[in-house]
């Protein structure tokens, strides 16, 4: 039998949607992972959250997930991107394996990420799936914020290297998707992708670009940002290892020979009732036994507890006008 990696995994959970999709991505690594399935899970709810369901707990147990529930002490833990790192520090602080791996909830596995293995002289693999808010350089409509934003961590983005976007096979300064990515624990990595994050946040920087930015997206910048300043040695995960799926790209850019060669894809909003047909032909036509197996669970739908649900909206809505709040504060460059 082949030996699991050295590799504890690391995921965030909190009652409601996000539950459902964790649930799905943990069953999906422990049924088609490979050398990875048996790998220790930890989730984690790294802020003010409601219990779990009876049920993910139950599901928790069966696949030997730990499940660790702490509130992160800093003003932004209304911001769910920043509790990434909050959950990876806590889990440095407990694993004893040599790496640790971060997994998105909305991941599914459909095959051995082989890829995800440091070889020696590494110590850190991602992914850099798309553009997105990432910069091809000058005359970039995201370089500018880049320029600025890279001042606040002290770092002169004409000196990172350039990596090549995934999907639109387009040259950018070095951006990560964080969905998916794995370190050396003893980097400490994770204390250093908050640090960058959060002195990110509080320099309340936003691009001066259309349409709405996410202020989440300072953590994937700040993910290669943090990797970079450390120097930390590295490697770029091939699109097979995070193929991102999105109903409102899929006629543009989805192509089905990738997905027949992925081993995770990142699927979005793809489980949610409206695009679901839809996302399990693609699946039927490239890896039908994962299809077949979610075809049987249905579409993604909230497992948390009526009275959870109800009471979560007033969070949400307290957590939005946080948000809300924070906007005013910032300033376009």
């Amino acid at each position: 039998m082949t030996e699991t990696p050295q590799i504890t995994f690391v995921c965030c959970v909190d009652s409601g949607w996000l539950e459902a999709q964790t649930v799905r991505m943990i069953e999906s690594l422990r049924r088609w992972g490979g050398r990875f399935a048996n790998a220790p899970i930890v989730a984690v709810t790294a802020r003010f959250g409601f219990p779990l369901s009876q049920k993910t707990r139950k599901i928790f147990e069966k696949y030997d997930v730990e499940y660790v529930h702490f509130w992160a002490k800093h003003q932004y833990t209304w911001l769910p991107f920043v509790n990434k790192p909050n959950a990876l520090i806590a889990v440095e602080d407990r694993s004893t394996t040599e790496f640790i791996g971060w997994l998105d909830s909305d991941l599914l596995f459909l095959g051995e990420p082989d890829q995800l293995i440091l070889n020696e002289g590494e110590d850190f693999v991602a992914c850099a799936a798309d553009k997105n808010v990432g910069t091809s350089g000058p005359g970039d409509p995201f370089d500018p914020y880049w320029r600025e934003i890279g001042k606040v961590v002290g770092i002169d983005i004409d000196d990172l290297p350039w990596i090549t976007a995934e999907m639109e096979e387009k040259l950018i300064r070095l951006y990560w998707n964080s969905g998916i990515f794995v370190y050396r624990r003893g980097t400490n990595f994770g204390r250093h992708y908050l640090e960058t994050c959060l002195r990110m946040t509080d320099a309340c920087l936003v691009p001066n670009t259309p349409g709405y930015f996410s202020i989440g997206m300072n953590e994937q910048i700040g993910l290669g940002f943090a990797m970079f300043k450390e120097k930390l040695r590295w490697r770029a995960l091939p699109f097979s290892h995070n193929f991102t799926m999105n109903s409102r790209t899929h006629e543009r850019w989805y192509k089905e020979e990738q997905l027949k060669e992925a081993k995770v894809t990142q699927y979005h909003d793809c489980m949610w009732p409206d695009f679901w047909p839809t996302f399990i032909q693609c699946l039927q036509n490239t890896h039908p036994d994962v299809a077949d197996w979610l075809s049987s669970l249905g579409p993604m739908q909230n497992e948390a507890p009526f009275q959870w649900r109800a009471t979560s909206r007033v969070v949400e809505h307290f957590r939005s006008q946080r948000d809300a709040a924070y906007r005013k504060l910032c300033r376009a460059v």
